[in-house]
């Protein structure tokens, strides 16, 4: 059985009357494609974690974005499907005007907003996409010597609401880092297998997709794969290696379970929705290695985890 997600949200949130738009002109600089076209802002973020003045309050805030009732995700208790990582990018503050962008489940979107100075807090609410289907308003809150965002989403009575608390990351592509321990199951897929234990009688059990502790042998971002490794990995584990390779890239995953599993790596952090100009020689060629294995790969190990 799965452990429930906890959220901590610290005091009451005021929702304050923001506003949405596209922005035409930022004061952080805007990273593009080797085709030159605009791809998302950079924040003028500082390094420092705690909040000493506004000017630290710029930067990637990232962490689990998910609906406050267990009751609203699967029946078949499949938590990870109804959480996602988010990343709340405050790119430029200039006086009390707010510019930034959101990155959630493969979308990314802009948002402008007035900040509310109360005391040593800050508070300020945004319209903003949550999911595929999704809008809503965000409203976010911190203070001086805090080193969490804390913020509630809304998105009308019939959708449920969204507690959360992000904390302030930064982000530098290193192709080092590794797959922490950390299993991809796909509830979604099993088999039914009969086991016939030494004594007693034969039980039936069930097989999921799953990985195992293959994919922390190898990094796709700094080794070349060979033919022998590939071919005796299953599918969730092709599945997991060749998205490392974007996740270290800060790619924002449009399925639940994908990106539940990389939230789970302390290095990731969701900054975009294409990162394939990114992608150096050596992970293009490993993607093109693993491409045919995974097609062809067995979904499930004989025992659980192999």
């Amino acid at each position: 059985m799965k452990p429930l997600l906890h959220f901590f949200v610290l005091g009451t949130l005021i929702c304050l009357q923001g506003c949405s738009g596209c922005i035409k002109k930022s004061g952080g600089s805007t990273q593009t494609s080797k085709s030159g076209k605009s791809k998302f802002p950079v924040p003028d973020a500082t390094t420092n974690l705690i909040i000493k003045d506004e000017k630290d309050l710029t930067g990637y805030w990232a962490g689990i974005f998910g609906p406050d009732k267990a009751d609203s995700l699967e029946e078949d208790g499949d938590y990870e499907s109804g959480y996602n990582k988010i990343n709340i990018s405050l790119d430029h503050i200039d006086g009390d005007q707010v510019e930034g962008h959101i990155v959630i489940q493969g979308k990314l979107r802009p948002f402008k907003c007035n900040m509310i100075k109360s005391g040593s807090k800050y508070r300020f609410s945004f319209k903003g996409v949550s999911d595929e289907k999704s809008t809503g308003t965000y409203t976010v809150s911190i203070a001086k010597g805090d080193s969490l965002l804390t913020g509630h989403w809304s998105g009308g009575d019939k959708v449920p609401s969204h507690d959360f608390a992000l904390t302030k990351k930064l982000f530098n592509y290193n192709p080092d880092w590794k797959l922490e321990e950390s299993s991809y199951i796909d509830w979604s897929k099993s088999k039914k297998i009969n086991i016939k234990p030494d004594s007693g009688e034969t039980y039936t059990d069930a097989r999921y997709a799953t990985t195992s502790a293959e994919v922390q042998k190898y990094n796709p971002s700094t080794d070349v794969l060979t033919t022998k490794y590939l071919a005796n990995l299953k599918k969730a584990d092709l599945l997991i290696l060749r998205n490392s390779i974007f996740a270290r890239h800060g790619y924002t995953f449009k399925k639940s379970r994908l990106s539940w599993y990389f939230s789970e790596q302390s290095w990731y952090v969701p900054i975009s929705n294409d990162v394939t100009a990114e992608l150096t020689p050596i992970e293009k060629q490993n993607l093109k290695m693993m491409a045919p294995y995974e097609k062809y790969a067995q979904e499930f190990y004989d025992a659980f985890g192999r």
